[in-house]
């Protein structure tokens, strides 16, 4: 089986991360327009990429855009079969390259919590549809729906990483659908 392609981050779409995450520290209630710039040649593997990223980056969680940060000491890897179950997390570098398309940036949230990107995002829908008429809303808006998740709730499908981050603001920006987030993979804490 050939692995897909590593994820490339033109600078514009870094850009408007970057922008997103201002937005979300002045209050702004709707995302800004990304800008519009040139591609940078991509790096030879994911996770070098992922230690290029310097932007801030943000996501919508249905009230507010939260900002969110890098953690350049960590990597995840979501590839079938990777290390321990349930626990990605890996010392940046320490991913095999063929984990590339099942690699994520490991990112911090506002509250010190660790956040990974395995691939997929969750929209809400603003009101029950039959499947049929859900599937062809999610379509419209350029996204594949994986599955039903709940009576509003879908789940899209996007690669792992950043994409999926970025599939979920989008959808949330086109203001056809109650929310949209990324299906997020939460370190667990225990009590």
């Amino acid at each position: 089986m050939v692995a897909p392609e590593p994820l490339r981050f033109p600078v514009a779409r870094l850009a408007a991360c970057a922008a997103l995450a201002l937005a979300a520290a002045a209050g702004a209630t709707e995302p800004p327009r990304p800008a519009a710039g040139p591609g940078v040649p991509a790096a030879k593997h994911a996770r070098v990429e992922t230690k290029a990223l310097a932007a801030p980056l943000a996501w919508h969680d249905g009230t507010a855009w939260r900002a969110l940060r890098v953690d350049p000491s960590l990597e995840a890897d979501f590839a079938p079969g990777a290390g321990a179950p349930g626990d990605p997390l890996r010392p940046a570098g320490a991913t095999p390259k063929s984990a590339g398309a099942f690699g994520s940036p490991v990112l911090v949230d506002e509250s010190g919590r660790l956040r990974a990107l395995p691939g997929g995002a969750i929209v809400v829908l603003r009101a029950p549809l039959e499947d049929a008429a859900a599937r062809a809303l999610i379509a419209s808006a350029g996204a594949v729906p994986a599955r039903r998740l709940g009576e509003t709730a879908w789940l899209v499908e996007s690669p792992a990483g950043l994409a999926s981050l970025e599939l979920a603001n989008r959808l949330h920006a086109s203001g056809r659908f109650a929310a949209a987030q990324p299906n997020w993979w939460v370190r667990r804490t225990r009590k």
